[in-house]
């Protein structure tokens, strides 16, 4: 894999102009490692076949056509956000022999404070975070078929919930595709185990199967089977994004939430520490409140296909065991 930077030994130029904080005389070789480490996440989200687009793009000697200049710019943004925020993270004291130190002018510069850093800190990352979130928009806009190939999105094909927008429409997350591609493996977990035992086996593979082709045939005339199963696919898509937010808090670390969930949490706090982490007593809060959402939507599918198929999620409390069978238990 080779770097989008320095082909013509100018990163440390490319890097200030596309992030607009990077000095542009610091040694770039001192950044090259946070480069590589951030380009390997963001090929392993767009996939290898993209990055592979972005990279030929970059290193390609005649002028660049719009798209392919496109694709390169939204993937190198990212990685410039993200590789900065690290640098700027590890370059407070310097490494050397004797020990770390800190080496500035005392006539003339200070070190900053604690909550200063802090503050840097939390605005470099949202900013490289709103970067990933354009570049998934971006992807989803195009028609690049090496990104509806990319593991990604196979990941989202045997999902209702299987889109940023879907998901927006239930629960906010500020339009965050880098958030919905994170809790992606939580959605399939609750809708196998959850919904597949709530609506029934047999139901749930056609009702996926049906998803699948109206999605990409589309039917002008719904009939009443299409009806009942554009009410159940709501139904499931009201319940699963609330059951993820719940899991979501519990386990992600709370920074990776998009902006709209961490400003409840400080709303919640309504001190001068708003700015603090929140405390497990705040996230076990919002965690109930959601659990609670949760369940109130999840009892509303139920009920529906009870309304339907009576004989889901009903099981016989005595087995039927035929008259030849000279066996009994006491």
């Amino acid at each position: 894999m080779k770097l989008l930077f320095n082909k013509a030994d100018n990163g440390a130029e490319e890097l200030k102009n596309l992030t607009g904080s990077y000095y542009e005389n610091n040694d770039f070789s001192k950044i090259k490692t946070d480069i590589l480490l951030e380009s390997e996440k963001i090929r392993d989200l767009v996939g290898s076949e993209v990055y592979q687009l972005a990279e030929d793009a970059y290193y390609e000697s005649e002028p660049l056509e719009e798209p392919a200049r496109d694709l390169m710019e939204h993937i190198q943004i990212p990685i410039a956000f993200l590789a900065a925020h690290k640098f700027y993270q590890g370059t407070i004291l310097s490494h050397e022999d004797v020990g770390r130190k800190i080496k500035i002018d005392k006539e003339s510069e200070s070190m900053g404070w604690e909550w200063m850093y802090d503050r840097d800190d939390a605005a470099n990352e949202r900013k490289a975070f709103a970067t990933i979130d354009r570049l998934i928009k971006f992807l989803d806009l195009s028609d690049l078929s090496q990104w509806k190939d990319s593991p990604s999105q196979k990941a989202t094909r045997n999902l209702f919930v299987n889109s940023t927008k879907i998901f927006q429409a239930t629960y906010p997350i500020d339009n965050s595709g880098r958030f919905y591609y994170t809790v992606v493996p939580f959605i399939a977990k609750i809708e196998r185990q959850e919904i597949k035992k709530a609506i029934g086996s047999d139901r749930y593979t056609s009702l996926l199967a049906w998803h699948k082709n109206i999605e990409n045939d589309g039917n002008d005339a719904p009939t009443p089977e299409d009806i009942d199963n554009s009410a159940v696919l709501a139904l499931i898509r009201e319940c699963v994004p609330l059951m993820v937010m719940a899991v979501a808090v519990r386990r992600l670390a709370i920074n990776v939430l998009p902006e709209g969930v961490v400003q409840q949490f400080r709303s919640m706090m309504q001190t001068a520490k708003a700015s603090q982490a929140a405390t497990p007593e705040l996230i076990r809060q919002f965690t109930l409140k959601m659990d609670v959402a949760a369940e109130k939507a999840f009892d509303e599918l139920k009920k529906h296909i009870k309304s339907s198929d009576p004989t889901v999620g009903v099981y016989p409390l005595i087995p039927d065991n035929p008259p030849c069978q000279k066996v009994f238990r006491t």
